[in-house]
């Protein structure tokens, strides 16, 4: 009996070296939740105190941090690199503080307020230009329109204008692709729905 209770013991003992080596291994090879909050706060330029986390959960076959934070009663995601701690995809939309400066300066190269940039990514076409991709495919004019959302997000990776209007009894949502001017996605319902 003494001899399986040494067993016993060596193997409990073992089982904790181990369970202590991936533990160490983990605080030393991955950024700590702590550190992914002051991430999204920096990234949203805002105070971590005035987010709400959801969720911060690690996916070990990515080795990635997916977010779920509230802002301003608006929910975001976040995927951050947990080695690394980059920003790999993001919806939120970053604010351009500088959007009273003077347009002529910009109008010569289309990017009017930055609106066609988004954490750093610059897109090939104007929100203006997605308008007037969705209007065009919608077989109507901006006047007959009533805009509910217009913005850059990334969907699948790929940064995209998201466009959503009324007109008459209908809704429209379109996903333009914010490089190619191509329709990603276009979906019309009925607001009765």
């Amino acid at each position: 009996m003494k001899k399986y209770g040494r067993i016993i013991v060596i193997v409990i003992g073992i089982l904790v070296v181990i369970a202590l080596l991936i533990l160490i291994y983990f605080k030393t090879s991955f950024i700590s939740r702590s550190e992914v909050k002051d991430i999204v706060a920096n990234n949203m330029n805002v105070s971590s105190n005035d987010l709400y986390f959801e969720s911060i959960d690690f996916e070990m076959d990515n080795s990635v941090y997916e977010v779920e934070v509230y802002y301003q009663n608006r929910d975001y995601e976040y995927k951050i690199d947990a080695k690394e701690g980059k920003v790999i995809y993001t919806d939120f939309r970053s604010v351009n503080t500088n959007n009273n400066q003077n347009n002529s300066d910009n109008s010569n190269n289309g990017n009017t307020n930055n609106q066609n940039s988004l954490n750093g990514v610059t897109a090939s076409i104007t929100l203006d230009e997605a308008k007037n991709i969705a209007l065009t495919n919608a077989n109507l004019v901006e006047d007959d329109v009533s805009f509910l959302r217009t913005e850059q997000e990334y969907d699948d990776g790929i940064l995209v204008y998201e466009i959503d209007f009324t007109y008459d009894t209908y809704e429209y949502d379109y996903k333009i692709n914010a490089n190619t001017g191509e329709i990603v996605s276009y979906d019309r319902d009925s607001i009765y729905d």
